[in-house]
């Protein structure tokens, strides 16, 4: 018995090694890419390690300068910011109520959010005609917000759905008892509800930032000025061209890959620990 417990411990231990390596091997390459000099990224046979290390690539990055490659990349991380917490602002506002209803009140109000969740499904190429068309009726293409707006067609539909099973892990007898006591549907939804769903909308939020974080169609399609561009479609850009300066490229990807993994780690414990114990305490 003790021998078959020590193997299973080290097939356990194996497989989450052999998993760290296939999670972590992408971005550490790319962190080798970036520190790398071109002479080191072209050489034949391939030279895993950089023979100096060279930080020219995030230099340029946030050298800034007319029409600079650091300007449009600082212009484009500022509105990758403003896109993704204006998406996410606006789809926790419309999740909360809407989530509820679909929990509190179920019926053929199930089938709206089951025809939302199909709408999710769909490649995103299906709606960029209407969706185009839309914005240049409203004036509104090469817009931040026109594009946040656009992400909550995206980050609606999958967060309602998540946020619709949290609920209904609340027993309705809490808002039952404020009944009895006087409270609106405002208070109950303020004072019940959101306090036992802040580690499902934490876990919710996160998903959504990395969602319209990482978005790359749509920004492509509606922005055209460094005023717009996101992240995704700059570093893109970087690869254009007769030449690609591959160190480039990797140093932007690193810097783009910052902000998510910063929230993740920061958040980490906070959200397990909240999803671990669950909403509602005996």
């Amino acid at each position: 018995m003790r021998k078959r417990i020590r193997i299973s411990t080290v097939l356990q231990y194996i497989a989450l090694v052999l998993l760290s390596v296939f999670i972590i091997s992408p971005f550490l390459w790319l962190l080798i890419m970036a520190i790398s000099s071109s002479a080191d990224l072209t050489t034949k046979p391939l030279r895993w390690i950089p023979a100096q290390v060279d930080f020219s690539s995030f230099k340029e990055l946030f050298t800034l300068g007319a029409n600079s490659r650091g300007e449009v990349f600082l212009y484009a991380l500022r509105n990758s910011l403003t896109t993704a917490i204006t998406a996410v602002f606006i789809s926790m506002i419309a999740i909360i109520p809407a989530a509820w209803v679909f929990s509190r009140f179920p019926g053929r109000k199930n089938l709206v959010l089951s025809l939302a969740i199909f709408t999710f499904m769909l490649p995103p190429i299906a709606y960029c005609i209407p969706l185009y068309k839309m914005l240049v009726r409203f004036n509104l293409m090469d817009n931040s917000f026109s594009l946040a707006i656009v992400y909550c067609t995206i980050i609606l539909p999958f967060c309602a759905w998540l946020i619709k099973e949290s609920i209904d892990g609340i027993p309705y007898e809490l808002e039952e008892a404020a009944i009895i006591d006087g409270a609106g549907l405002f208070h109950r939804i303020r004072d019940i509800v959101l306090p036992l769903l802040l580690p499902a909308l934490g876990t919710v939020a996160l998903m959504a930032v990395i969602m319209a974080w990482d978005e790359y169609f749509y920004a492509l399609l509606f922005t055209n000025s460094k005023n717009s561009m996101t992240l995704p479609v700059v570093i893109a850009n970087l690869a254009s061209g007769r030449q690609s300066n591959y160190g480039l490229i990797a140093a932007g990807g690193v810097l783009a890959s910052a902000p998510p993994i910063i929230l993740g780690m920061v958040f980490q414990r906070a959200l397990i620990k909240g999803l671990i114990t669950g909403g509602v305490k005996e």
